[in-house]
């Protein structure tokens, strides 16, 4: 699984599908620090949802990335469920750099080490706890969501696109969404005044197996 890891992760570089959603995060994470932070917390929250559009677009660009031909290539020799595994592995991890990119913006933006540590060290260690905890959260359910959006669920170009749109809509917006529950509630990402704590890191979880399963079950199925 490294291998094929490694494999997409150098089919997307070459690709410079990347470059769009690495820029896109840079610039959206810019936004919060133009007029000053109010707190760091506000920083990593914010960071922590833009990841959510990003990784979506990082998924469909993984997912899309590699020539038909080699794609075919590396199903037949390492089995079609394992190469797409392989797939939104590597799009999972560039979310995960990612959200550690834009953890370690925020901490620079704040102020500054002298600033840092004139904060309590629970304090600092609770915001950071809390805005790392969301950011897992919105990659797990930005991966879900570029996952159900993309091929090989969603095969026609167009309603991929905009179906990606609805859902990263949805997940940021809507009281039904765990990313949504995480970014309004408080803690370690993991409560509001609606979810139970814990439930939002779970449903995450859920649905991005959920739709990695369904993923696989039909690249294997379609061959592709």
């Amino acid at each position: 699984m490294t291998a094929l890891v490694r494999y997409q992760a150098a089919i997307l570089f070459r690709s410079h599908r990347w470059v769009l959603p690495l820029i896109g995060y840079v610039l959206l994470i810019s936004v919060a620090s133009v007029g000053g932070q109010e707190s760091l917390g506000d920083g990593l929250n914010w960071s922590a949802a833009m990841l959510l559009p990003v990784v979506a677009l990082l998924t469909r660009s993984v997912l899309t990335a590699e020539p038909q031909a080699a794609r075919a290539c590396v199903a037949a020799a390492a089995g079609p469920r394992k190469a797409q595994v392989a797939v939104l592995l590597t799009g999972l991890a560039g979310g995960a750099a990612l959200a550690l990119v834009g953890a370690g913006y925020e901490l620079a933006t704040f102020g500054g080490l002298r600033k840092m540590l004139h904060l309590h060290p629970w304090l600092l260690g609770t915001s950071l706890g809390s805005g790392l905890g969301k950011a897992v959260i919105c990659v797990l359910v930005g991966s879900a969501v570029g996952t159900f959006c993309n091929p090989p669920v969603i095969r026609h170009q167009t309603v991929a696109v905009l179906s990606t749109i609805a859902a990263v809509l949805l997940a940021l917006l809507s009281s039904v969404s765990p990313a949504s529950a995480a970014l309004r509630g408080s803690g370690a990402a993991i409560q509001s005044a609606s979810w139970p704590t814990g439930i939002p890191f779970l449903v995450a979880g859920i649905l991005l197996v959920a739709s990695w399963l369904l993923s696989a079950s039909l690249a294997a199925r379609r061959g592709s």
